[in-house]
């Protein structure tokens, strides 16, 4: 699911808190990073590793075909953020920073050697971009899939919550259940998501300034996927926002100067949904690039 007015209204209310036994079956492993622990789920075979970072308000079921797709081409793992799926609530501020520490650590715990393609949707490219900042010498090549961009909040003048300072999440969810809700997906993993979107959305800010300060990445190829369907039309203003937030996508092809900008035609902001193979076909592009750059 995307940043949207859907989660912002949600952000004020109440949780439903769910128990570990009413959630499906684990389909990874769970490691313990420092008092709680994280989901990840690993298939597959060869190098790099292609490491999964979903958006806001979505876990790792959520990309399930996406995932055992890429685990065809090569090494691939798909986690769950603090809070979402199979993982426990981590410290807050959830912000990117501490998410990028979190990931490290469990890529440490669960023994996924480098080097990494790091692949991440929306509000993932932040977290990607601080991993790929901290850990360079790790990294190998980078998939930005309309991700977020450090000055979209100001140049599109969308009003953040307050920094975080302590308060209690406070988000709506419904009663926990064990069965599925009519999309399939376990009612109980869609309290815990939107849980911890609400979270997530409190750190926005930071997670912003953070990428600011250290969003740089190593000199990789990246691929860039942009939507090609506008998420905002109808009127001059509307296209206006359309506009600024293509801009700001072609600028983060400046990461790297081994880049591709790529529009998937078909889809609007949920590309993972919408237009998945443009992303297998991505991965393989980038492996096969990065083998070549290593290459004497």
């Amino acid at each position: 699911m995307r940043l949207s007015l859907y989660f912002l209204s949600l952000f004020y209310g109440f949780h439903a808190v769910a128990v570990a036994q009413d959630l499906p079956p684990l389909p990874g492993e769970r490691y313990d990073i420092g008092g709680y622990s994280l989901h990840i789920n690993c298939l597959g075979e060869g190098k790099p590793t292609v490491i999964m970072d979903v958006g806001l308000g979505e876990d790792s079921s959520d990309w399930q075909s996406l995932f055992e797709q890429s685990a065809q081409i090569t090494h691939t793992c798909i986690y769950d953020r603090a809070g979402y799926g199979w993982s426990d609530y981590g410290p807050r501020p959830r912000n990117s920073r501490r998410i990028a520490y979190e990931l490290g650590q469990l890529l440490q715990q669960a023994q996924v050697p480098p080097p990494y393609v790091l692949v991440g949707h929306s509000f993932g490219g932040f977290n990607l971009r601080l991993f790929a900042n901290f850990y360079p010498d790790r990294v190998a090549g980078m998939i930005l899939i309309d991700a977020s961009h450090e000055l979209q909040y100001d140049r599109l003048n969308i009003k953040l919550p307050a920094p975080y300072k302590g308060r209690r999440n406070i988000i709506v969810t419904q009663s926990a259940k064990k069965s599925p809700t009519p999309d399939g997906k376990h009612q109980i993993l869609r309290d815990h998501a939107y849980r911890a979107a609400g979270q997530e959305i409190a750190g926005l800010y930071q997670s912003s300034r953070q990428v600011q300060l250290n969003g740089s990445i190593p000199t990789v190829p990246l691929i860039v996927i942009s939507r090609g369907m506008p998420e905002w039309s109808g009127n001059e203003k509307l296209r206006r926002r359309e506009k600024i937030w293509i801009e700001l996508q072609q600028d983060l092809t400046r990461l790297s100067p081994y880049s591709q900008h790529i529009f998937a035609n078909q889809s609007g902001h949920d590309i993972p949904h919408e237009q998945p193979q443009i992303i297998v076909d991505a991965i393989t592009d980038i492996i096969n690039m990065a083998k070549l750059i290593e290459s004497p």
